[in-house]
């Protein structure tokens, strides 16, 4: 599972660096394939089994419901296969690098079963606010 920060640089091209631990892991559990998509300010890189698995889930979803209709429209629709070239790096296009403000300076966080990708000063933004009282809260609602 993936785990852990790494601080990256995105080139003009929209060029990003898989850190060589979460490089690791793919080799070990997945292949070379992500799927990115948008989600909360952020960009959300799923292995291709693990997007598979989402995807089983969303084919059960009421067809009709709004709820589903808001969710298929704004994040399975800006999902986009970014395969990890030979220099292990992924091609992110222009419209995720703007909806999540990439720029130069990118913050990279394992999340268990995906990757979030950051503009570094949104990351530290979303770090300063989350105060370790949050977090607590948060994992005794989840009975941890």
């Amino acid at each position: 599972m993936f785990r852990g920060r790494f601080e990256h640089t995105i080139d003009s091209k929209g060029r990003l660096s898989v850190p060589s631990r979460f490089r690791e892991i793919l080799n070990e559990r997945y292949d070379h394939r992500l799927v990115v998509t948008t989600y909360d300010g952020c960009l959300i890189a799923y292995p291709h089994a693990e997007w598979r698995i989402l995807e089983e889930r969303i084919a059960g979803l009421p067809e009709f419901s709004k709820n589903t209709r808001d969710f298929l429209r704004f994040f399975y629709s800006s999902a986009t296969d970014c395969p990890i070239d030979r220099l292990g790096r992924i091609l992110i296009p222009q419209p995720l690098r703007s909806y999540a403000r990439l720029e130069k300076e990118v913050m990279l966080i394992g999340a268990f079963r995906h990757i979030e990708i950051w503009s570094k000063s949104l990351w530290e933004e979303a770090e300063s606010m989350a105060s370790q009282e949050d977090i607590g809260n948060i994992l005794e609602r989840l009975g941890l």
